[in-house]
């Protein structure tokens, strides 16, 4: 075993030999299930809606997914932090297998949604302790490596995902989409039993030893995990997606039941600051989500908002683009989802080469996240530009190829500069924080999208279609195909202007990122000798 000298770790030892190597393949293993589980349902989300009678609840198979995994994020890292890192981290791989195979079973949309929700929780931990025990497990000027492998693991997901979701519902039903996960859980959870030490980070030194002997009750220690915060932050994304996916959708803007949610949504967020304040005080046993410290770290915060900002558009064009191509093209899932690999390649590669650009070249952070934000808001605005018919041209891949690759730059570049950016003790909140902000952007996102979308479709499709098929639209995308040619035409030329809408919007968030930099650049960000 390995320890490190630096003061602030001197009492943490680093796995070694078959422990690193095994923990490190769990590692790589959880976090290529749980990102699986983005794209491959993405290419999926036509089928699964056609057969459970439910296109215009399309989103929210996605966002019950996203705001359970957002929320519960840095939850599950201070909850590691008491009933310790192996336990946690079985237990979240646990939850999300089990209710993989429930997703598999469901028979209704509602079903669906609600066995999604609680994926979502077992997800959450899966990410957030993935990324943590690689901060733990070597030392920092090892983790530009280890932060690679683990970038690579999500690409891989990334671009696995639509070709597992196209060939499954091409030959089979999308059920299995799900049920893929029963088995390769049991295997993860099988290698980290095995692989993770007791006691882990302290693997039993001496320091650990002491710590257990001293410490209080498993009960007075879950007093300290921040259980109000934590439904304050879920209250609040919950209200504000459910306003802009449901109420607005059928009841409008103007409507009371849409301005009671958004607001309700903004004073959660009031009252989670707030409460975030006063647990923040030394002499509040519970240990705040968010350490109100942060608030003054202007490097943290702004990494906080560019990963925010970064999560819109990179969901958005994840599930809307293969949507595009089966809706508006006439694609098979597989097709979509062999055409989404250009924007799924994309990623990946920016992810590995902020890694590369971070640790062999020194480039200062603000450079790669300036770069990043750039190549997010040339691609978005040229694939705003795709011509609104049932042709998707081959320039279109370009463009998503440029915006994936400004994504990974984005998020790679955050991921890697975490723990050089807030002290040790920390660590385990800032690493659920920046992936968790991420989503919580994600979900955002998602609703914002498919509020544009649903809205103007509704409007611009009123004169064309009648009542009753406009509904039945919104039912099943399969109803398309008993409309008359030009009929089916003038829809076609509709969706197809406004998923063009949607990127056009992206490019504001997009574009946003740089603003954001500018504000928040500081010496370290703009250092090129950051990893020490």
């Amino acid at each position: 075993m390995e320890t490190e000298s630096a003061a602030p770790n001197a009492e943490r030892a680093f796995l070694t030999g078959w422990r690193l190597h095994l923990t490190s393949l769990g590692v790589v293993l959880t976090l290529l299930l749980i990102n699986l589980e983005v794209t491959i349902v993405s290419t999926s989300l036509v089928a699964i809606t056609n057969e459970l009678d439910g296109y215009g609840e399309t989103s929210w198979i996605v966002s019950a997914y996203l705001i359970t995994y957002m929320g519960f994020m840095i939850l599950w890292s201070k909850l590691s932090d008491i009933i310790g890192r192996k336990v946690s981290f079985l237990a979240t791989v646990f939850i999300f297998t089990a209710f993989s195979g429930a997703c598999g079973g469901a028979s209704t949309m509602t079903q669906l949604i609600i066995c999604r929700t609680f994926q979502g929780i077992g997800g959450a931990g899966g990410y957030s302790l993935s990324t943590l025990m690689t901060y733990e497990m070597v030392p920092k000027s090892k983790l530009p490596v280890y932060g690679a492998v683990n970038a690579a693991s999500v690409a891989f997901a990334t671009l696995l995902g639509p070709l597992f979701g196209g060939l499954i519902n091409n030959h089979t039903t999308w059920r299995w989409v799900f049920y893929l996960n029963l088995p390769a859980g049991a295997c993860v959870m099988a290698i980290l039993f095995l692989a993770i030490p007791p006691g882990f980070p302290h693997n039993g030194s001496p320091a650990s030893r002491k710590e257990k002997q001293t410490s209080q009750s498993t009960l007075q220690q879950l007093k300290r995990i921040d259980v109000v915060g934590g439904i304050l932050m879920l209250a609040s994304s919950l209200l504000a997606s459910s306003a802009l996916l449901e109420t607005s959708n059928r009841f409008g803007w103007s409507n009371g039941g849409t301005i009671s949610l958004l607001v309700l949504s903004g004073i959660c967020w009031i009252f989670f600051f707030a409460w975030e304040w006063f647990v923040s005080k030394d002499t509040v046993p519970q240990e705040p989500l968010f350490p109100w410290k942060f608030i003054y770290d202007r490097s943290w915060m702004g990494m906080l908002t560019m990963t925010f900002l970064a999560g819109v558009p990179f969901n958005v064009v994840v599930v809307f683009l293969p949507q595009r191509l089966q809706i508006v093209s006439g694609q098979t899932p597989l097709d979509a989802g062999i055409h989404l690999l250009p924007y799924t390649f994309g990623a990946a590669f920016g992810a590995a080469l902020a890694n590369a650009l971070g640790s062999k070249r020194r480039l200062a952070i603000a450079h790669v996240l300036l770069i990043g934000a750039a190549l997010q808001v040339l691609g978005l605005a040229l694939l705003s530009t795709l011509p609104i018919t049932n042709v998707f041209p081959s320039k279109g891949y370009g463009f998503a190829t440029l915006a994936g690759i400004g994504m990974g730059l984005s998020f790679g570049m955050l991921v890697l500069a975490t723990p050089f950016m807030v002290d040790q003790q920390d660590l385990s909140v800032a690493s659920g924080a920046i992936i968790q902000f991420r989503f919580l952007g994600g979900v955002i996102g998602l609703a914002i999208a498919t509020s544009i979308l649903n809205s103007r479709i509704k409007s611009h499709l009123a004169g064309v279609l009648d009542a009753r098929m406009l509904a039945a639209l919104f039912e099943s995308t399969t109803i398309l195909e008993s409309l008359p040619q030009v009929t089916k035409e003038e829809v076609i030329h509709i969706f197809a202007q406004e998923y063009n809408f949607q990127n056009y919007v992206m490019v504001a968030f997009a574009g946003a990122q740089i603003l954001a930099v500018l504000v928040f650049w500081n010496h370290k960000w703009a250092s090129r000798g950051w990893i020490q």
